[in-house]
């Protein structure tokens, strides 16, 4: 047994000397039969299982830079792709994308800012570089077709830049049914990097797609607490697209709150503190800081309760927003006031009406319970669905106290009654708005983070450089989007919402301006406007060039299938399968069988 070894070591040692390198080729090819071509040379792929579509095969190739092509069923790709010299995986490819891996250019913030250093961060699922792919198994056609309330998506997968994760049977619920393209929400038993419960964003309202990642980003620049977000490719097994979606972690989830509050992004652990975790209120319209009605908005999950939130409302209504002591031992023991007042200057930046500031809606409050005492509970506001921002939802006609939305100052919004339709409002005022910013040194602190976030973030020239990665990444994914016939017609019973059929002409007019429908404002035009206002208000000027942000280490951890209770590795439940795609010790052990074969 030794000599055998020792030869086919040695053996594999010459071929490597002659050969080069061994490369793992890997497609997601919706069809029957797949093959890659290099140097003259072409070998077919078989299916890594029997359900994400990956076809991958091993082979030695030149150790320079070299030339490949693939082909599905007869048909090629029509471009050829090129791999790197010392790269040993072409990761999971998609069959006519051109570009795998493309890193974005991200927006920084000053390191002398508070940054939010308490998350995992991305881990392989939320790396940008990379589209995921989305597959749904084709025995769920008639839910997603029929797209009732709630369902079980009898398997779900997502495929990873090097991983394929699979699930049976998956608890979903839908959203906005009446759209062509309806979101939907799924429950995984086991985590995906430490997460297990997921939106699937479908941007319908926003004509350029990129409202919504865009608003994320400038959370996580500035360092508040954030969904993690990717933009991902949903097919069925069969290969029938379903559509383009924003994938995001969901706020009001015990996985975000742990990988979010609990997290080292440089080992990629979470540690969950002896107290034990709080509760996410995810807060529904309605919910203010006051007592009364609004105190049932404030939802606790089955089993859990909101009965501590009254207390962080009485602390509020005590403040002496004068005292600048007092102001910041409220900060310290009841609410965070830097990423409150940050989460608001986004809300009032970007127009987001669907949620505190507005409409009293659509945000997380989280009790950290490890900074909290017997007697005083310390909070956490948390922004979520970023849909109706950057002008969506809003329209000139909201031009009453004199200029025009975007170039209002925020002032003008403190003192507004909401009674307008189109902000959604209930017709009250913000208990929160009223008692921190109209005056004090609340008020100076917000006005502050207001113009950090103008001089640094929101702006043409940061949001201009972020916008133009995303455009040169995801035209190309929204394009097949827009062109696609749906696999889900919209729904008409009894419905009043108007439904959008979005063209490439709609993206690339509302970049600029608001020739789209429905649409007053465009992307770049409303943030424009609203950074020309600001700076004008507070006598500034924003950076010439675009802060680069910090650089942080993706994880490339193995994969670890979490449990609820800790952060240890669990036995796999409900028929899920999480595999690295042919690392390279595998691929060693498979093609010793191959050197005897073919080069002996």
């Amino acid at each position: 047994m030794n000599c055998i070894l020792i030869s086919t070591l040695l053996l594999l040692a010459i071929v490597g000397q002659v050969f080069g390198r061994i490369v793992n080729f890997s497609i997601i090819a919706f069809g029957k039969d797949a093959s890659v071509t290099f140097n003259g040379k072409t070998l077919n792929m078989l299916p890594v299982d029997n359900y994400s579509g990956v076809k991958s095969v091993s082979a030695f190739c030149p150790d320079e830079e070299f030339e490949y092509t693939y082909t599905l069923d007869g048909k090629t790709e029509g471009f050829t792709r090129k791999l790197e010299k010392g790269e040993l995986t072409t990761h999971n490819e998609l069959f006519g994308r051109k570009e795998t891996i493309s890193p974005l250019k991200g927006m920084g913030y000053p390191e002398d800012k508070p940054q939010w250093k308490r998350s995992i961060g991305k881990t392989e699922l939320f790396d940008d570089s990379y589209i995921p792919t989305v597959i749904i198994d084709n025995a769920s056609r008639s839910d997603i077709v029929e797209a009732p309330d709630m369902f079980t998506m009898k398997r779900f997968t997502i495929i990873l830049m090097d991983e394929i994760f699979t699930e049976e049977n998956v608890v979903t619920k839908t959203q906005n049914r009446y759209q062509d393209k309806f979101q939907f929400r799924v429950k995984l038993e086991n985590k995906i990097h430490k997460r297990k419960i997921f939106k699937f964003r479908a941007s319908a309202d926003d004509p350029t797609f990129l409202r919504q990642p865009l608003y994320g980003d400038m959370a996580a620049a500035i360092g508040n607490p954030v969904h993690n977000q990717v933009i991902v490719r949903v097919y069925m097994s069969d290969g029938t697209p379903v559509g383009l979606y924003l994938m995001i972690e969901v706020t009001s989830s015990k996985s975000f709150i742990k990988s979010q509050f609990y997290g080292n992004e440089e080992t990629g652990k979470i540690t969950i503190p002896a107290t034990g975790l709080g509760y996410p209120l995810d807060c529904a319209t309605g919910a203010d800081f006051k007592e009364g009605n609004s105190l049932s908005s404030f939802k606790a999950d089955e089993g859990e309760n909101n009965k501590k939130i009254k207390y962080l409302i009485e602390a509020m209504h005590e403040l002496d927003v004068n005292d600048e002591n007092e102001v910041k031992e409220f900060s310290k023991k009841w609410l965070d006031l830097d990423t409150f007042f940050k989460a608001l200057v986004l809300e009032y930046l970007t127009g987001h009406w669907d949620s505190y500031w507005m409409y009293t809606s659509n945000f997380v409050m989280y009790d950290a319970p490890e900074e909290s005492t017997k007697d005083t509970f310390k909070y956490y506001f948390i922004d979520q669905d970023f849909d109706q921002t950057f002008g969506i939802g809003l329209s000139h006609k909201i031009n009453t106290y004199g200029d025009e939305f975007p170039s209002q100052s925020y002032k003008t919004l403190v003192d507004r009654s909401w009674n307008i339709a189109d902000s959604g409002s209930d017709g009250s005022s913000r208990a929160a708005i009223d008692i921190f910013l109209k005056g004090g040194v609340t008020t100076k602190m917000f006005e502050q983070h207001l113009i950090d976030i103008v001089k640094h973030v929101f702006n043409p020239v940061a949001l201009g450089r972020r916008i133009e990665e995303y455009t040169r990444r995801y035209t190309e994914e929204i394009e097949w989007d827009y062109n696609m016939k749906r696999i889900h017609p919209a729904y008409t019973i009894n419905n009043t919402h108007t439904i959008y059929y979005w063209t490439m002409s709609d993206f690339y007019s509302n970049m600029d301006s608001s020739r789209a429908k429905s649409v007053a404002w465009g992307l770049k035009q409303w943030i424009k406007m609203r950074a020309e206002a600001v700076s004008e208000e507070f006598d500034f000027e924003w950076d010439d060039v675009p802060l680069d942000p910090i650089e942080k280490v993706v994880n490339r951890t193995e994969i670890v299938v979490d449990d609820d209770d800790d952060d240890e590795g669990t036995k796999l439940k409900n028929g899920s399968i999480s595999i690295k795609v042919l690392s390279n010790s595998t691929v060693l052990t498979v093609l010793v069988s191959l050197v005897l074969v073919f080069y002996i």
